[in-house]
C-alpha cells in the first residue's frame, strides 16, 4: 500500500475513534445526568419550591380556605406506571373548606412534578371547581435550573386567577 493511502486510512480510522471516543462520552455524561436528576429535584424541592408554597398555604388558609402542600416522592407499580417525584399545592375554596373528603370534590391543584426522562420539572394544574375558567393539563416544562419562586408564583397566581375568577 502507498504512503498517501496509508496516511488517509490512518486520517480516516482516527477522525473515528475520535467520534466513537465523542459518542462515549456524551452517553457517560448523560448516565451521570440522569442518575444525578433525581436527587438535584429533591433540593429544588426543599430549597426553591417548598417555601413559596408553603407562603402560598399559610396565606390562603389566612383567608378561610383550605390549602395544603403535599409531596410525592417517585414510585412504579405495575398497573400504574411511575408516578414522578412532585409537590403540589392543592387548595379547597371557602365554600368547599373543611368539608369532608367524600363530598369535597371542589379544588384547585398546581403540581411540579420531576420528568426523569427529560429531567425537567413539568407544571401542570388541575381544577375541579363547576363553572370555572381554570385551565387543565401541562402549564410548562423548565429546566431545573430554570426553575426559581418566581417561576412557582407566576403559575400558582394564574391558576389561582382563572380558577376564581
Amino acid at each position: 500500500m502507498k504512503n498517501d493511502a496509508k496516511n488517509q486510512l490512518k486520517k480516516i480510522l482516527g477522525t473515528y475513534d475520535d467520534r466513537l471516543a465523542a459518542d462515549e462520552s456524551k452517553i457517560i455524561a448523560k448516565r451521570a445526568a440522569d442518575a444525578a436528576f433525581p436527587e438535584r429535584f429533591a433540593t429544588l424541592r426543599a430549597d426553591t419550591l417548598r417555601p413559596p408554597i408553603q407562603e402560598f398555604v399559610d396565606m390562603l388558609t389566612g383567608h378561610g380556605h383550605e390549602a395544603t402542600a403535599r409531596e410525592q416522592e417517585e414510585s412504579s407499580s405495575t398497573t400504574g406506571g411511575i408516578s414522578f417525584a412532585a409537590i403540589s399545592l392543592r387548595m379547597n375554596p371557602k365554600p368547599f373548606a373543611f368539608k369532608s373528603a367524600e363530598t369535597n370534590r371542589s379544588f384547585i391543584e398546581i403540581t411540579f412534578s420531576a420528568n426523569r426522562n427529560e429531567r425537567k420539572v413539568t407544571v401542570s394544574s388541575t381544577n375541579t371547581i363547576v363553572n370555572s375558567n381554570g385551565s387543565l393539563g401541562k402549564r410548562g416544562e423548565y429546566e431545573l435550573d430554570a426553575m426559581t419562586a418566581d417561576v412557582v408564583a407566576e403559575h400558582v397566581l394564574r391558576s389561582l386567577q382563572e380558577a376564581l375568577q
